[in-house]
């Protein structure tokens, strides 16, 4: 299998957790000519990142991706056994993905000085902290959001924690982390594999806002 991915995308980020929890190998491939390209759309019609490739078979948005590869290699599940818990990790994904991390996306564009909106950087972490919130009313951590294992619902997290807290330091102090956040971070990076793939994604997003601070 081959998995396009970009060094600085969260979402491709959310895919590869989910791989290295699975022990499943894939090819790692850039988008030729970046994934807005001509040569990208006849691979990946949608234009976007990350899409597996399993053969002649081509599959793109993180979730979708993740829910495959547990069903061809249920071997380690992502989602629970139970059906009310498998409901609950696909709402907090979910969750996450529309109403979590589009506040902290939507910061990438405030990074630089001459052009930052100072209203619109307070009112897009007010947001994230309002969704962080209701992200503890609804899960169940234990360490993790659904429990004492790592589910699709902890995927794509990672990504939007180390976001916040980068672009946080770039506006004047780093969003405040809910309390389960402790155990689940440290749960999530006792993990070798976790951990290498949180420090080389951290390393890119850090050089990229230096980049964009110059």
């Amino acid at each position: 299998m081959i998995l396009y991915a970009t060094p600085l995308s969260s979402f491709s980020l959310k895919v590869r957790i989910a791989l290295a929890c699975k022990g499943i190998a894939v090819e790692l491939r850039a988008p030729p000519d970046g994934y807005r390209s001509a040569a990208y759309r006849v691979l990946v019609p949608q234009a976007t990142v990350p899409a597996l490739v399993d053969g002649d078979f081509v599959l793109s948005e993180s979730d979708a991706i993740i829910e495959y590869l547990d069903e061809c290699q249920p071997a380690r599940p992502l989602l629970p056994g139970d059906a009310r818990m498998r409901a609950q990790a696909r709402m907090l994904s979910r969750l996450h993905d529309f109403r979590v991390e589009p506040p902290i996306r939507a910061l990438f564009r405030e990074v630089a000085p001459t052009t930052r909106d100072v209203a619109a950087v307070g009112q897009r972490l007010a947001a994230y902290a309002e969704a962080l919130a209701l992200i503890g009313e609804v899960a169940r951590p234990g360490p993790f959001l659904c429990g004492q294992a790592l589910t699709l619902a902890d995927c794509g997290f990672p990504a939007t924690f180390i976001l916040a807290r980068r672009l946080g330091l770039v506006f004047g102090g780093a969003p405040a982390e809910p309390d389960w956040f402790g155990a689940w971070d440290a749960a999530l990076r006792s993990s070798p594999p976790l951990q290498a793939l949180l420090q080389d994604y951290e390393a890119a997003i850090a050089g990229w806002i230096e980049s964009r601070l110059q």
